[in-house]
């Protein structure tokens, strides 16, 4: 094979890869561009959806916590302090019959 004819075949596959090159760099270009693109739309939309989703979803949130507070303030006042009083008395009376009896102990030991 002549020299030049290997030399013409070097020199094309220099071109080829240097238009490749421009092609992949142009390629990258865009890709770049689209991806920013989308991420300024995808941040904006999730600052949209912030400010319109949230405060709403806030104020229910603190209904509810009101509620169950009332809830528990009505449990308490309803259900707790009569349970309470019933154990108090039924200790006053077994505390009245061991004494009756003459089999009480000082409290504390």
């Amino acid at each position: 094979m002549p020299l030049s004819t290997i030399t013409d075949i070097r020199d094309i596959v220099i071109i080829v890869a240097g238009l490749l090159s421009v092609i992949a760099l142009v390629v990258m270009i865009l890709a770049t561009i689209v991806v920013g693109f989308l991420s300024f739309r995808l941040l904006r939309a999730a600052r949209k959806t912030f400010q319109e989703g949230v405060p709403p979803l806030l104020e229910s949130a603190q209904e509810t916590v009101k509620s169950v507070k009332g809830t528990a303030e009505y449990l308490g006042d309803s259900a707790a302090e009569p349970v309470i009083r019933a154990y108090a008395t039924a200790s006053r009376i077994q505390r009245m019959f061991d004494v009756l009896s003459g089999n009480f102990r000082q409290r504390g030991s």
